[in-house]
This record gives C-alpha cells, structure tokens and sequence, in this order.
C-alpha cells in the first residue's frame, strides 16, 4: 500500500506521510539530489511514481542519534520538511538519483514502522508566525547572500539570480545554502518566526564572510553550481 500526503484526517489536520530519515535537513524551498540505493526506498521511490504526481511527496527528517540503516529505529528531529519529488532518473541496477523540492515543514507525531518497509508518521503542517517586515532588510539579506554566493563560487554565475522577495522564502533558502552542521539548520528549520530566522542567517552569513576573508585560502564547505527556486 502507497501512503501519501493526501491521505489526511480533515478535522485534526493530521497527515500519514512516508518518511525518509538522513543526516541533514531540507530546508523549504531548497532543491536536494538524492542518491537512493537502500531496497527499502528504492520501494518508496516504486510506491511515490505509482501515485499522481501531486501525491509524489515525502518527509526528510534529520537523524540527531543513531542511523537510518540500523535494524533499530534512529532518534530523529520532531520537525521535518515534505519532499516533492522534481526528477526521478531509474538506474539499471535499480537504484535512484532523485531531485526533491522542500515543501511545507511538519511536526511530527508518532512513527509507524509495521504497514511498509519504509517509516510512515503522523504528521500536522507547522505554521508560520504572522509578523510584518520591512523591506529594506529584505533586501539588505538578499544582497549579502547574493556577495556571499559570488564570494563562495566565483564562477557560478546564476548562484544569485531570483533571490525570493518573500521572506519565509528567502530565510528557508539562504538557511540550506550556509555551510552549517545538520543540528545549526535544524534549529533554523525549527524557528516559527521568519523575522528571527532571516536575522539569524544575516549573522551567519556575516560569521562566514569575515571568516573567508582572514583565512582566504582555506574552502568552505558549500554547495556550488546551486540552483534556487523561488517556488
């Protein structure tokens, strides 16, 4: 049996989801590949193209103990992000090479390990808070991602183009675009306010460049040839 996002409880806004555990996180709006090998989700990726595409949607959630390919189940993060599926390439061998696209971020509420081979969670949509912005921070932050970016791959001309004028948006984006452990973006996947989330990512990204400037020689570790989508 596939399970999708559509299948829902309307009255607690409750949502069976299949979950997909890794040592990082995807950020709303981020684009991720995704090498798939393990039988288990090479099943998943079998369920997911069996549905409409509008159904095609999983969960990443960070692992913060253990690993997803233990018997045992990992401890993982009580916030994930939907993954929508963009392109899906099949191996010969049967493995996968996927690009997903975040989607709307979850809580989630309880994991089942016994209806498929893969995790399926209950999860609820997490909201964002409602607060007012001021532009010019807008677009102060899309500026300095936009040096950032140049700063980090000279050469990687479309890095800055289309920068979101949506705050949510670009805080998500510029947050899985900085060089930063799991448990850092998970904590900035686990802020409400898109307010303190773009502050937040303002600092590091002030943290970053000072950092490159006194020590030019040594790379950091930040994903290149970056495609962004506003979507």
């Amino acid at each position: 049996m596939s399970y999708s996002w559509a299948m829902r409880d309307e009255d607690s806004g409750l949502k069976m989801l299949p979950i997909f555990p890794l040592n990082a996180v995807l950020m709303p709006h981020q684009l991720m590949p995704l090498h798939i090998f393990e039988n288990r989700y090479r099943r998943l990726m079998a369920d997911l193209l069996a549905l409409p595409e509008p159904e095609q949607r999983f969960g990443i959630v960070s692992i913060t103990k253990g690993s997803e390919t233990n018997e045992d189940l990992p401890a993982i993060a009580e916030i994930g992000t939907v993954a929508v599926l963009r392109k899906t390439n099949t191996n010969p061998e049967g493995t996968f090479d996927i690009l997903v696209m975040g989607g709307e971020r979850f809580d989630v509420n309880s994991i089942s390990i016994s209806k498929a081979p893969y995790l399926i969670a209950e999860v609820k949509e997490r909201k964002e808070t409602p607060v007012d912005f001021d532009q010019a921070n807008i677009t102060l932050a899309q500026e300095k991602c936009a040096d950032f970016m140049m700063m980090m791959d000279a050469d990687n001309d479309n890095a800055a183009n289309d920068l979101p004028n949506e705050p949510s948006a670009l805080s998500f984006l510029i947050a899985g675009l900085l060089p930063l452990t799991a448990f850092e973006q998970q904590d900035l996947l686990n802020m409400d306010d898109a307010n303190v989330r773009l502050k937040s990512v303002m600092k590091i990204i002030n943290r970053e460049t000072i950092l490159m400037q006194e020590i030019p020689s040594v790379p950091a570790p930040f994903l290149t040839r970056v495609t962004i989508s506003p979507n």
